[in-house]
């Protein structure tokens, strides 16, 4: 009898502590966030929302302001299971004023509610004193992931731009670098520094990577605008040198086609008054559910890096010929692999194209009507050298 007891007591144990084991395994939490930011441009045509859940979900849209305004939002899909990027498509906000809507996100338990705002064409959608910068792209910037960082040229005694950074603390690197080139800020007499050890001193020190070696890896410590892009003097190549104009590229293509492709950029600018680029990593596509793989940098190992799946420039030629202003355009879309030889006719996209695959909206401070043009159509005659 006792010998029973005993036994049952013993397997009352073993269930206890598999229901404990049970009811603490850790849970993906579940998360709901735009690719853009809670407020975009008035012309802005899409992001996505990220999801991240291990259950089912569902997402309704509330129109909030002005009332009686509704259906200038789309979702390609309105529920679903597990993670998923859902690609938000709206159109251009015509109206005197900012239009907004909250988008539920519902999980079993609980649920996200996020508010969107759309600017109207009235709205600035570039901080202050950036609003004539063609190259910036829309964005937001929330100072806890995303990050904004602007660089003058030192060379220019700071009057001049030389790049722009727009920058995830989560994943360790920029989401674009954007800025302009021209032969007055391409070269001079300067050289390339290789100062690695340096940091961007408009981001805090915490959410950078120490990067005096190079990333775990066949990677490279892969510049978004090129160190050879800014030779105008020492100091203009130093900036380049930040961690937020880095990413972990492969060696194979940051060393080969991606360096032709370099190249072939700055041929195009120097054929051009000024050429505005935007120099882009992607981990996943608008509405797409790539996998992303992570890396780390050898003298900061305790963080880790996302690996970008694709790489892309979206280039705008500008030019003026006796007072004539006009502009030309065309994106290039490079997968994350080793790869050789200049860009190609298959690497090239329409602007259009390319914002369909990022959320983003580029060259939005262009005049709407130059815009529509520019961003659907490409001239090769301008594009010397894509075979």
């Amino acid at each position: 009898m006792r010998a029973r007891q005993i036994m049952t007591t013993l397997l009352s144990a073993l269930v206890a502590t598999l229901t404990i084991a049970c009811t603490t395994t850790p849970q993906i939490p579940n998360s709901a966030q735009f690719s853009v930011g809670e407020t975009v441009s008035h012309t802005t045509k899409q992001q996505f929302l990220s999801i991240t859940s291990e259950y089912a979900w569902t997402i309704s849209i509330d129109y909030r302001e002005p009332e009686g305004v509704t259906d200038w939002c789309k979702l390609s899909k309105t529920s679903g299971e597990g993670n998923a990027n859902v690609l938000i498509t709206f159109g251009e906000n015509t109206l005197s004023e900012a239009r907004s809507l909250t988008i539920t996100v519902q999980f079993p338990n609980e649920s996200r509610t996020l508010l969107l705002t759309q600017r109207s064409a009235n709205t600035s959608t570039s901080p202050e004193g950036l609003s004539g910068w063609m190259e910036l792209p829309t964005f937001s910037e929330d100072g806890t992931r995303y990050y904004f960082s602007k660089h003058m040229l030192p060379s220019k005694n700071n009057r001049e731009r030389s790049f722009s950074v727009f920058y995830d603390a989560d994943n360790y690197l920029p989401l674009w670098v954007a800025y302009p080139l021209c032969s007055g800020n391409m070269y001079g007499n300067g050289k390339r520094v290789n100062d690695w050890g340096i940091l961007d001193p408009n981001i805090p020190t915490e959410k950078q990577l120490y990067m005096k070696n190079s990333y775990q890896g066949n990677y490279d410590r892969g510049h978004m605008l090129p160190s050879a892009s800014r030779l105008c003097s020492s100091d203009d190549n130093r900036q380049t040198f930040y961690p937020t104009n880095m990413t972990p590229q492969l060696a194979g293509l940051n060393q080969q086609k991606w360096a032709q492709i370099e190249i072939q950029v700055r041929d195009w600018a120097e054929g051009c008054d000024t050429l505005y680029v935007v120099t882009g990593a992607v981990m996943q596509t608008a509405g797409g559910n790539e996998s992303v793989s992570y890396t780390y940098c050898k003298s900061d190992s305790e963080k880790d890096v996302a690996i970008p799946n694709y790489y892309y420039k979206a280039l705008l030629q500008f030019r003026n010929t006796n007072g004539a202003k006009s502009y030309q355009a065309l994106a290039l879309w490079v997968p994350h692999k080793a790869a050789s030889g200049p860009a190609k006719k298959e690497d090239v996209l329409t602007i259009n194209e390319l914002e369909e695959l990022t959320g983003i909206d580029f060259f939005h401070n262009l005049d709407n009507s130059v815009e529509e043009s520019v961003e659907e159509n490409i001239n090769y005659l301008y594009w010397g050298g894509i075979e």
